[in-house]
């Protein structure tokens, strides 16, 4: 059976003696469990996405239907991204067009969108009062200390200087949306191409963990959160190692410059791997809700139903009980 077919449940295939639907509808039947809550979803295209046997509209497809479940028990959706035409945020906003979650919630309170300095400049107020009754865009400063002297002019991330403001205004942005989070959802994630201290998905989930979030990590699509997973029963990626990056001249350039002005908290991917492999399956299941199968499975299903009612049954016991 194809990937395609596999995906959402659909047909003879639901793993191995899984009976899905019964217990999801017993999760659903408390109403409005989330309310109240803010649950941070970090997702990307994966670079091997493809080679697993998916595509774009598969991931797609997955946020979608967990964002839906978690506005449908009166949940909060937040999500640090860019405003690039098609894109995740861009996903969000035809869902929450469409989808109509708590009542007692204003739409604009249902979605939150947080954007780093200098990408909230592609936010044009036209677009923003377009959208302003659905989306909480919450436009992240840069650090004070980098002394932007005009923060409406677009900073191009081509050279050394401008991609560590780059990287410091990512991390601003990204550590105060965990602080507005109850619970973190990772998916995917790019190794290459990114503008960060490290690729997105993983600073995200790394911030999260340092922190003492409920973290849940889906694995079937593969990218930086499989490798996190990986990390966990101590197998060691090139995307957690630093010389995975040595062919990247521009960003080991900037890793340099990064290190020698921040020499107590260095970008190291050996020690991220570290930090991971110490926690194991074990410390994620402490905080999130899951038991320690539960978590393993959630790593590798390729079952959207699955995925969904594996993460809303860790979120009904980490806040329910």
């Amino acid at each position: 059976m194809s990937a395609e077919s596999k995906i959402s449940n659909i047909g003879d295939d639901r793993g191995p003696g899984e009976f899905v639907v019964p217990e999801k509808r017993e999760i659903l039947s408390r109403k409005f469990l989330l309310k109240g809550r803010t649950i941070g979803v970090s997702i990307s295209e994966s670079d091997n996405l493809n080679e697993l046997g998916y595509g774009i509209a598969h991931l797609k497809d997955a946020m979608i239907e967990i964002a839906r479940y978690i506005l449908a028990l009166g949940g909060k959706v937040a999500y640090g991204g860019d405003m690039r035409q098609g894109g995740f945020t861009e996903l969000m906003f035809d869902l929450l067009a469409y989808y109509k979650a708590d009542k007692e919630l204003a739409p604009y309170e249902r979605f939150y969108s947080y954007l780093a300095w200098p990408l909230s400049i592609n936010l044009k107020q036209e677009k923003e009062a377009e959208l302003k009754l659905n989306v909480s865009f919450k436009r992240v400063a840069p650090p004070n200390d980098l002394a932007i002297v005009d923060t409406s002019e677009f900073l191009k991330p081509d050279s050394s200087e401008n991609l560590y403001i780059w990287s410091r205004c990512l991390t601003k942005m990204r550590e105060e949306m965990d602080v507005d989070c109850d619970a973190r959802i990772f998916i995917g994630g790019r190794a290459k191409g990114f503008k960060g201290k490290c690729p997105g998905v993983l600073e995200e989930l790394l911030i999260a963990l340092r922190n003492n979030r409920p973290v849940y990590l889906v694995g079937a699509f593969g990218g930086i959160t499989k490798d996190a997973i990986n990390a966990l029963s101590g197998t060691q990626s090139a995307t957690f190692s630093n010389e995975g990056y040595s062919t990247y001249i521009e960003y080991m350039n900037m890793i340099k410059l990064y290190n020698s002005r921040h020499l107590n908290s260095p970008i190291d991917y050996n020690e991220y791997f570290s930090m991971l492999s110490k926690i194991e399956f074990k410390g994620l299941a402490e905080a999130n809700g899951l038991t320690e199968l539960e978590n393993k499975r959630l790593a590798v299903t390729p079952h959207i139903s699955e995925i969904v009612y594996l993460i809303l049954k860790g979120l009904t016991n980490r806040f329910t009980s």
